[in-house]
């Protein structure tokens, strides 16, 4: 297929060519996907399967969990148990995907997260899987598109658990680089003139491009990514203090504050209210 231009950002991103399909998975049957092809994502209906990957430890995937693997990497997914499993799979080429290559490379959305917007991304689902097979109308490709980029915002959504704002995902390879790089490592204490050295650009032009495609400082760029990354790690059940920690910040009081200033609300109050 010819390759799509870039998209700005992912506020302009489009589906193209998506492809899904409802299978059976027998028992002991396994799943092999080349690298460079597509990205995927693997919603299970029922029974168990295991995703591995060169990337990350296997990853069990139970009834109703979703996960979801870069098209960058080859993989398997095995059904190790005694019993079928049912998926629903969905698979975008691998050239529309691969400007988005900060995103996580594995990801697993668990059916019982705590999460405020699993129960959003369970009901996009149920719509593909209605889509596809109502014996009563075929299915249309456009609105399997166009579903395909409410789901892929919703994974970008859950991401951000706090707020659920979309990250604009800037298409220049090399301001793509620096947020790969916060990602990467979000607890460092980057500077301005470190990131603009991964991205290979003056100090001056990496700022005014940057805020040119994300709407925002890289500073604040970087904070708001560490915010995102404590918030994901109190969903997972880590403390406050771990979270904060492991995000950067030097101290929970500190974190407090920010999370405080960017959400307004604390982040004890937060991870309660979704309990």
């Amino acid at each position: 297929m010819t390759k799509p231009p870039r998209p700005l950002s992912l506020y302009d991103f489009r589906m193209e060519s998506v492809r899904y399909e409802l299978i059976t998975l027998a028992a002991g049957e396994k799943i092999i996907r080349k690298a460079f092809v597509a990205g995927y994502f693997y919603h299970v209906t029922s029974g168990l399967v295991t995703a591995i990957s060169e990337y990350q430890d296997n990853v069990l995937v139970g009834p109703r969990d979703t996960i979801t693997l870069g098209g960058f990497m080859a993989h398997e997914i095995v059904n190790n148990s005694d019993a079928s499993a049912e998926l629903l799979i969905g698979a975008e080429p691998y050239e529309v995907l691969s400007w988005l290559k900060p995103a996580p490379i594995v990801y697993l959305f668990k059916a019982d997260s705590i999460n405020p917007f699993q129960k959003r991304l369970l009901l996009a689902m149920d719509l593909v899987i209605e889509e596809i097979s109502n014996p009563e109308t075929p299915p249309d490709q456009p609105t399997l598109e166009r579903t395909a980029e409410l789901i892929i915002f919703y994974f970008f959504r859950m991401v951000n658990p706090v707020d659920g704002r979309l990250y604009p995902f800037p298409s220049d390879p090399r301001i793509m680089a620096s947020v790969e790089a916060i990602n990467a490592n979000p607890a460092r204490q980057w500077t301005v003139g470190q990131l603009a050295e991964v991205a290979h650009m003056s100090r001056s032009a990496f700022s005014d491009r940057f805020h040119a495609l994300v709407g925002d400082t890289p500073i604040r760029t970087l904070a708001t990514i560490r915010l995102k990354v404590a918030a994901r790690k109190m969903l997972e059940g880590q403390s406050i203090e771990s979270a904060a920690s492991q995000s950067g910040y030097g101290s929970e009081e500190a974190f407090n504050r920010a999370f405080k200033r960017q959400f307004n609300i604390p982040p004890g109050r937060w991870i309660r209210s979704l309990n």
